[in-house]
């Protein structure tokens, strides 16, 4: 038994609003089968809601299509009844539309749930980046096979961090560009581009919330789910063969003091160098991001996808590419170190 939580969306929030298919406007969201390219959505706000299911069957981290009586809902929060079984039905691949009707931003993953085994009964959905309440969303393309990882990502700082800087420690949220950060690897460094994003703080959006002490930071530090910290210590070197590692905060609740704080709105901040850099948040190595079309490449996608979608106003490519400081863990490697962690 694996009892996974993660952030859904009511069908009826995504209504088609035009489509080739006339019998679909004025319904929500259904399965990609059944819905053609080109179908247009309205999204109108509602916040997403934490359902909690037992996954039973395949991966753990995968929330799969096709094995229905492998995910059973134990806490459907309003959107589906327990004991249901449930599957990731199909992929529905989007576009923001701007005001001239044009599709515009990232591609945008919506995974749709069934339920009891029938592909077209659709009870929710979940979503890789973050909807605009009012925004028009055109289907791109789609797939039938709807496994999908539970995982959601935004890498950003919270609203009361406290970054240290050349005139000593800044509110995140006051900072701005050529201001002089201190970094843990190349001394004082101009900010490059700032941008801010308010969003509700639930489900894979809730912030991680690493209480004072917790990690050596002198305050409580609020970061998003994906935001790594980093670590320099033997300990690392002896599992990874690299004492220099990033863990996303997520991964990182395993040790006392770190949990996730849902809470309704949260604004998140990042920043950016002309390289990838190791800032201190609250007392304690964190990182920074960086971003060019070279750079896509080299980070995780999903984090790189969420950043364009939050952050519209981000440069063009336009910074320096560099290595990422430190050896990023993946979920298992994150967990092992936690265990070993704890029991020093």
């Amino acid at each position: 038994m694996v009892a996974r939580t993660f952030a859904v969306f009511d069908s009826e929030s995504l209504v088609v609003q035009s489509s080739s298919s006339g019998g679909l406007v004025g319904n929500p969201i259904i399965n990609n089968s059944d819905t053609p390219n080109g179908t247009v959505f309205t999204f109108d706000g509602t916040a997403a809601q934490n359902v909690t299911l037992d996954d039973t069957s395949g991966d753990p981290d995968t929330f799969e299509d096709d094995q229905t009586g492998g995910h059973v809902i134990t806490n459907g929060a309003g959107l589906i009844a327990n004991t249901t079984g449930v599957e990731a039905e199909s992929i529905i691949r989007v576009q923001a539309l701007d005001p001239n009707g044009n599709a515009t931003g990232p591609l945008i993953s919506l995974t749709v749930f069934s339920q009891n085994g029938v592909t077209g009964d659709v009870w929710g959905f979940g979503t890789d980046l973050p909807l605009q309440a009012g925004v028009s969303y055109v289907k791109i393309s789609g797939s039938n096979i709807g496994s999908s990882s539970y995982d959601d990502f935004i890498p950003c700082f919270g609203p009361n961090t406290m970054v240290e800087t050349e005139t000593g420690p800044r509110r995140v949220g006051d900072i701005a560009v050529r201001d002089q950060i201190r970094t843990l690897r190349n001394g004082l460094q101009p900010v490059r581009w700032v941008g801010h994003a308010t969003v509700s703080g639930i489900g894979a959006l809730a912030p991680v919330e690493i209480a004072a002490g917790a990690l050596g930071n002198a305050r409580a530090l609020t970061v998003s789910q994906e935001h790594r910290m980093y670590f320099e210590d033997d300990l690392s070197d002896y599992l990874f063969g690299s004492s220099q590692v990033l863990i996303a905060a997520k991964h990182l609740c395993g040790l006392p003091g770190v949990s996730i704080a849902p809470c309704p709105v949260i604004t998140y901040t990042h920043f950016m160098f002309d390289r990838h850099e190791i800032v201190f948040a609250n007392g304690i190595p964190s990182e920074s991001f960086f971003l060019s079309r070279l750079s896509v490449g080299s980070l995780q996608s999903g984090p790189q996808r969420e950043l364009l979608a939050l952050f519209p106003s981000l440069p063009d490519a336009t910074l320096a590419f560099g290595p990422t400081v430190g050896t990023a863990l993946k979920r298992h490697e994150a967990t092992l170190w936690c265990r070993y962690a704890t029991a020093a």
